[in-house]
């Protein structure tokens, strides 16, 4: 599991995938556990745990994700079922659906964003 919302913006535990600066790739990406993306993708990205987008990430991709914490740069619609935080460098160009958000001071989300009411949530 990767824990969000740390001030250094680094993952605390276990990534199993990581896309790495200077890495292009072009697809679908589906995974089970957690993701970072520090190069660049485009696409779409579907993961059932966390997803990190590190500050050179830049996805061109609609996502879904249990978390994500966006450090560097998305394009795309964003869909998660826990929390989508957006950290001081970080950019969202996109329409999120997401059960809780957190943009720090400096992050960006140009886009509507869709909050389930509580009574929704499953």
């Amino acid at each position: 599991m990767v824990v969000l919302g740390k001030k250094d913006n680094t993952a605390a535990a276990t990534v199993d995938t990581v896309i790495g600066k200077g890495t292009r790739i072009e697809g679908k990406l589906v995974a089970e556990g957690a993701v970072r993306i520090d190069g660049c993708f485009e696409g779409e990205v579907s993961t059932e745990g966390d997803l990190v987008v590190g500050e050179n990430g830049q996805v061109t991709a609609a996502i879904k994700a249990r978390n994500l914490l966006v450090v560097g740069t998305i394009k795309g619609d964003v869909v998660t079922s826990g929390q989508l935080e957006i950290a001081p460098t970080g950019r969202v160009q996109g329409d999120v659906q997401t059960s809780r958000l957190v943009v720090e001071p400096g992050g960006l989300l140009q886009g509507r964003c869709q909050m389930p009411l509580p009574d929704e949530e499953a």
